[in-house]
């Protein structure tokens, strides 16, 4: 999504560095009696030279014939000027309507105006002269504009019978902001739309991983519980740390670990469908996924493989309830208690000894002694006819001293 963010936005970096600001418009500014000047507002036509920068300056003639649909007279010729490298240019006042533009100000051009103004007729609205003919436009190579009728009379009345007074066609330049308008709009919009798009993708997606590793209501009413009566084997929340009151609801998790409903459900709908405390599992997983991707933002693939690998040998570990029962009537608490055992096998010369920590039955005595060492205790030896004085063997009292005085040799 950045990636294409930033495509884009190099699109329209680069579509604005190609927008130049055109002239959208100009000003006629009229000198006459000793420097007193008006100002008048116009528009470019369509066709020919744009306007000069500094603007043109000329002398204004009127149009004969004023419409200029047919050829019009050329220009006065003006004396010998002071100044031999000096040249005067005279811009010529045309009406509107009775043919097209750019037959009007092709015939200017014919007569030798350097430019060309045409006015409305009876109205001061302002639009942009177009073109009917491309050949006569491509032959058009003076500039003109197009002003208001209200300008044509200040012009006619004030300027035209001045002697000395001129006007100066300046464009104004300026951004064409609705030239570039519909474009500008429509790459922002398109913008918008991919990115709400791809967000709208990855949200779909991110809802699907979490449906996923998450139950349903469906599938938690699946899952069975117990009304809590004392006596059982379940003493402690393991969420909220509260004991369990006679009555309290119960939800059993295949793992046989029991939790408050208030407590679990939100666990179970909201975050995971795995036990709190062993991760089990609590509904098998879909066969339409694979293993790997069930466990997804649940546990890393080297987790995944070593619950997949163990699933079946520690079932009975984990099914193990975490809480044993205090109550000594439970049947748990009459099973043995704990007892450790050491096995020592030697095959080819090679002792292994293995310690088990787990709670398991008395293991069957060997046939020869667990340890044959000096100073070492062998609990078989006690086993022999005779007292300990007469085999010479220490003392149950003694074996305490005789333990860890020397090193085992394995």
């Amino acid at each position: 999504m950045v990636y294409v963010g930033a495509q884009l936005g190099v699109s329209v970096l680069v579509l604005f560095c190609t927008m130049a600001p055109s002239p959208g418009q100009a000003y006629i500014y009229a000198h006459y009696s000793n420097m007193t000047s008006m100002l008048f507002e116009d528009l470019p036509a369509l066709f020919g030279p744009t306007l000069p920068n500094d603007g043109l300056m000329g002398v204004l003639v009127e149009a004969h014939p004023q419409n200029a649909c047919t050829p019009i007279d050329p220009p006065p010729v003006s004396p010998t000027p002071s100044d031999p490298n000096s040249t005067t240019k005279y811009i010529v006042l045309i009406r509107r309507y009775d043919c097209n533009f750019d037959i009007k100000v092709l015939h200017a051009q014919q007569a030798g105006f350097s430019a060309a103004i045409v006015h409305n007729m009876y109205s001061n609205s302002l639009l942009s002269m177009g073109y009917s003919n491309d050949t006569i436009a491509e032959e058009i190579e003076i500039p003109s504009v197009f002003t208001s009728y209200y300008a044509s009379q200040i012009l006619r009345s004030f300027i035209i019978p001045e002697k000395g007074a001129y006007v100066i066609l300046k464009p104004e330049f300026s951004f064409p902001l609705t030239y570039y308008l519909i474009p500008f709009t429509g790459v922002v919009g398109m913008i918008i739309i991919i990115m709400v798009i791809i967000l709208i993708v990855r949200c779909v997606q991110h809802r699907k991983r979490l449906r996923k590793n998450r139950l349903s209501k469906e599938q938690l009413k699946k899952i069975p519980t117990h009304k809590f009566v004392k006596g059982d084997n379940y003493d402690v929340c393991a969420i909220c740390l509260d004991e369990y009151e006679e009555g309290d609801k119960l939800r059993v998790l295949p793992c046989s670990h029991a939790y408050h409903c208030r407590c679990v459900d939100p666990w179970l709908t909201q975050t995971k469908k795995t036990c709190p405390v062993c991760k089990q599992r609590v509904t098998r997983p879909n066969p339409e996924y694979s293993e790997s991707s069930d466990s997804d933002g649940e546990s890393g693939p080297h987790e995944a493989d070593e619950e997949e690998e163990g699933a079946t040998s520690e079932a009975d570990s984990e099914r193990t309830p975490l809480l044993r029962p205090s109550n000594p009537t439970s049947p748990a608490s009459s099973s043995p208690p704990p007892s450790y055992a050491s096995t020592v096998t030697s095959e080819a010369a090679v002792a292994t000894v293995t310690t088990s920590a787990q709670c398991l039955p008395h293991a069957p005595q060997p046939d020869v002694p667990l340890l044959g060492y000096d100073e070492y205790y062998s609990p078989l030896e006690d086993s022999d006819e005779g007292t300990d004085e007469e085999e010479g063997h220490p003392s149950d009292s003694d074996t305490t001293e005789l333990i860890g005085r020397g090193a085992v040799q394995v």
